[in-house]
């Protein structure tokens, strides 16, 4: 009788297991769905992208001299690495959403994101060759997000500056 127990009933408890199951996973799509960052991602391009990119295509024609530069160097590409990855979580931006939801923003971030990995492995390195070509890689993928997605005003005058150029030595 027990084992006739068991095989009646051992389809509705898989059955239930399953229910739970999928609960959970519905719930936490739910959850991911709700996060979102604190700030605008445009506020965190001006505050955490372009400080941490600028310094790394300022490498190319401003050679980092000590270790404590080239550290420096290595902890913004970090930074920069972690923001490409950070940038594809809708903020508080009225467009933000829009951003993310497109596979081409998404496709930009990740490049951001791989450039800084190579401008990590360059500061470590300690390759001035390689931290520029980094360098060369990150503004070539900003520059044309910006173009497909934000040619005007590229910081919005969050902080009133703009990125620096050789001239500015």
């Amino acid at each position: 009788m027990t084992s006739l127990f068991r095989a009646a009933y051992k389809p509705v408890l898989i059955f239930v297991a399953l229910l739970f199951l999928l609960a959970g996973c519905m719930q936490q799509a739910s959850q991911q769905e709700e996060f979102q960052l604190p700030i605008s991602i445009n506020e965190a391009m001006a505050s955490l992208i372009n400080h941490s990119a600028d310094p790394i295509w300022v490498a190319a024609w401003k050679n980092p001299r000590s270790d404590e530069d080239w550290r420096e160097l290595e902890h913004l590409a970090r930074q920069l690495q972690v923001g490409g990855a950070l940038i594809t979580i809708p903020g508080t931006g009225p467009v933000d959403t829009m951003w993310t939801g497109r596979a081409e923003w998404i496709e930009y971030a990740e490049e951001l994101s791989a450039a800084a990995g190579r401008a990590v492995n360059a500061a470590r390195s300690r390759d001035v060759e390689l931290i520029a070509r980094a360098g060369d890689e990150i503004v070539e993928v900003c520059e044309s997000c910006h173009i497909d997605f934000k040619p005007d005003l590229p910081t919005m005058n969050i902080y009133g500056e703009l990125s620096p150029l050789p001239s500015d030595k």
